[in-house]
């Protein structure tokens, strides 16, 4: 759904545990941090020697879940997204979190969030500054105790911008409590079609 719905040119570094069984795309690498530990009690842990030895080079990148089925890109807005990165912008939310609270337009296309804000460290799809991905990659924590970190990154003096619409638009179907009926109904029936043929459900 990546290369078939953003682009099969992008390099793409999957980061994970115990190598695929399956092959992959020809612009995606496999790399593991390790064993894994129960309930992803380490996920924090496993991170940080990647991110913080140079293993990437970048100063920013997307980050995306596995589960994320990718459904449509903006191209335009993508592009539009990474010129705030190049300015230096800690973070670009690359959906549209029309829930949450902004304090100010930013442009055109992105808003400003709040420095007061919960969810700060949400990832979603987003682009993210190296150095601000690290500083609160705290040691023993779950994904989720990561993003529910509300108290550290507020008014921490970072912009984040969030985009007025989604730049990357996914279906997050599969999760720990089964099949997501709605975002199931988000998928096109020729890319469900795909997936059945690859066994993926």
């Amino acid at each position: 759904m990546f290369n078939k719905h953003w682009s099969p040119n992008a390099e793409v570094t999957v980061l994970g545990y115990n190598f695929p069984t399956f092959d992959l795309p020809d612009n995606f690498k496999f790399i593991s941090l390790g064993k894994q530990e129960e309930y992803g009690r380490e996920w924090t842990t496993a991170l940080i020697p990647y991110f913080t030895h140079m293993q990437l080079p970048d100063e920013y990148f997307i980050y995306l879940a596995d589960d994320y089925y990718i459904l449509d890109v903006n191209e335009f807005l993508m592009y539009e997204a990474e010129k705030h990165m190049i300015d230096g912008i800690e973070k670009v939310h690359l959906t549209n979190f029309s829930n949450r609270v902004f304090n100010e337009e930013k442009d055109v296309n992105f808003n400003i969030w709040d420095q007061d804000a919960k969810y700060r460290l949400a990832l979603q799809p987003t682009f993210i500054r190296r150095d601000y991905f690290l500083k609160y990659l705290n040691t023993g924590k779950t994904i989720w105790q990561y993003e529910r970190n509300f108290n550290d990154p507020r008014n921490d003096g970072a912009q984040i911008l969030v985009a007025k619409q989604n730049i990357v638009s996914y279906s997050n179907f599969s999760t720990h409590r089964g099949i997501a009926p709605i975002q199931m109904s988000k998928i096109r029936k020729e890319d469900l079609d795909i997936l059945k043929q690859l066994g993926v459900f």
